[in-house]
C-alpha cells in the first residue's frame, strides 16, 4: 500500500499473528480502526518537510480511546528508512520545538529519512479530568500500550514502505524492545534512548493515576513555572527560593529524587541543556499517566539478532549505563553500538544543547550507513 493511498484509508485492519517460545506475545485485535488525518507543512533549515497527524479509535471505542500518528517527511519525496518513535512517560509526540537541533524526528526528516512518532491513550486525556474520568486509567496496562504500538507500527509499515526502525525513550525503549521480541513485525533495527527491556520508569507518584507534577511541585504552581521559563528565563520565578524561573526549573529537575538527585533527569543547570528548550519539552508532556502500565508480562529475549544502537546518560550512574548496555548487547549481540553519553541526564539526551551531535547525528549515520 503506496503513502498516497494509506492516507485516503479511513481504516486499516490488522491481522493476527501468534507467537510462541520465550518471546513476547502481543495480541492483536483484528478490528477496524478509523483515522482522521490533518496535513500540514513546515520549514527546516530550508527543506519543506510535510506533517501529517492521525488520530485513529482504538477498543474499546470510548472517548479517550484514541492514539495518534504523527509523520514528518520531505514534501519533495524521502525513501530509505522510516523510524517510529515510541516516547516515554508521560510524553507524546507533540513537537515542542521546531528547530532541529532539539528534536530528533526533525532531524532525519529533513535529513531525509521519513519519521512518525506515536501520541498514547494519555494524550487524550484532560489535565482537568474528574476522578471518574480516569478510572478509565486502571485499565491501561503495559498489554495495551504494546498493542497500541503493536497496530502502530503495522500502520506505519503500510503507509511507508522501507526497512522499519523503532526508536524507543525511556518507557518507549521497553516497548520497543517487546515489539522485537514478540517477532511479529519486520523490524529492521532498534535505536534505544535512555531505556532498558523491563521498560520501567521512574515516577515520584503511584495509584491509578499518576500525575506528572509528581510530589514536590503541585500541577498548576509546574504550569505556571514552565510557562514563565518559557517566557523569559531570567524573568522572576513563581516558586519561592529562586531569583529567577529558569534557576527554579534548573534547579528542580536536577535533584529530582526518582532519578538520582545529581542531574539524572537534566543537567539544565549546569547548561548541558538551555533551560527554555527543555521547559518546552515540559510543557508538551501529558499531565496523567496509568500506574498499570508499569505492570504486565515481562519483555522476553529476542526472536532473533537485530542491529542495535543505544545511548545511555552518563548522570543516571554507572549500573544505569550497564543496564542500558546490557539490553543492547541481549538484542543485538556483540554488534550493538552503545554510546554513553557523560554529563547528560534522561532528558538531554532529547533536547540537550550537544543533542544533535551525540545523538541525532549518530542515529542518522547509523540509519544510513550501518555505523
Amino acid at each position: 500500500m503506496s503513502w498516497h493511498r494509506a492516507t485516503a484509508l479511513l481504516a486499516l485492519v490488522v491481522a493476527a499473528a501468534g507467537c510462541g517460545g520465550s518471546r513476547t506475545r502481543v495480541s492483536r485485535d483484528t478490528s477496524g480502526a478509523a483515522c482522521m488525518r490533518l496535513s500540514s507543512e513546515r520549514q527546516v533549515r530550508g527543506q519543506t518537510l510535510c506533517e501529517d497527524v492521525f488520530t485513529c479509535i482504538r477498543p474499546p471505542g470510548g472517548l479517550v480511546d484514541r492514539i495518534g500518528l504523527r509523520r514528518l517527511a520531505l514534501c519533495s519525496g524521502a525513501g530509505g528508512p522510516v523510524v517510529l518513535f515510541l516516547p516515554g512517560m508521560h510524553m507524546n509526540g507533540e513537537l515542542a520545538s521546531t528547530d532541529a537541533r532539539y528534536d530528533l524526528r526533525l532531524y532525519l526528516a529533513q535529513a531525509g529519512i521519513r519519521a512518525w512518532s506515536l501520541d498514547y491513550r494519555t494524550h487524550n486525556v484532560p489535565a482537568n479530568a474528574t476522578q471518574e474520568q480516569l478510572a478509565a486509567l486502571s485499565t491501561w496496562s503495559r498489554t495495551v500500550f504494546l498493542q497500541d504500538a503493536d497496530w502502530a507500527a503495522a500502520f506505519v509499515r503500510g503507509a511507508d514502505p522501507g526497512p522499519l526502525y523503532l526508536a524507543g525513550f525511556s518507557y518507549g525503549a521497553g516497548l520497543a524492545y517487546a515489539l522485537a521480541s514478540s517477532g511479529d513485525q519486520p523490524i529492521a533495527g532498534l535505536i534505544i534512548i535512555d531505556g532498558v527491556p523491563s521498560g520501567s520508569d521512574r515516577t515520584e507518584g503511584g495509584g491509578s493515576a499518576i500525575d506528572v507534577a509528581g510530589s514536590r511541585l503541585p500541577y498548576a504552581d509546574r504550569e505556571r513555572l514552565l510557562r514563565a521559563v518559557i517566557a523569559s528565563p531570567n524573568g522572576p520565578s513563581p516558586v519561592g527560593g529562586y531569583a529567577t524561573a529558569g534557576a527554579a526549573l534548573a534547579d528542580i529537575v536536577y535533584t529530582s529524587p526518582a532519578f538520582g538527585g545529581q542531574g539524572g533527569l537534566s543537567a539544565a543547570r549546569n547548561g548541558v541543556s538551555d533551560v527554555r528548550v527543555l521547559a518546552q519539552l515540559l510543557d508538551t508532556e501529558d499531565r496523567w499517566w496509568p500506574g498499570a502500565a508499569s505492570s504486565g508480562a515481562a519483555t522476553g529475549g529476542p526472536s532473533r539478532r537485530l542491529p542495535v544502537i543505544a545511548f545511555a546518560s552518563g548522570n543516571m550512574g554507572p549500573g544505569w549505563s550497564a543496564q542500558v548496555r546490557d539490553g543492547a548487547k541481549q538484542f543485538g549481540g556483540d554488534k550493538a553500538t552503545v554510546r554513553d553519553v557523560p554529563l547528560h541526564g534522561h532528558l538531554d539526551l532529547l533536547v540537550g544543547r550537544l543533542a544533535a551531535s551525540e545523538v541525532y547525528e549518530p542515529t542518522r549515520r547509523w540509519l544510513t550507513t550501518g555505523k
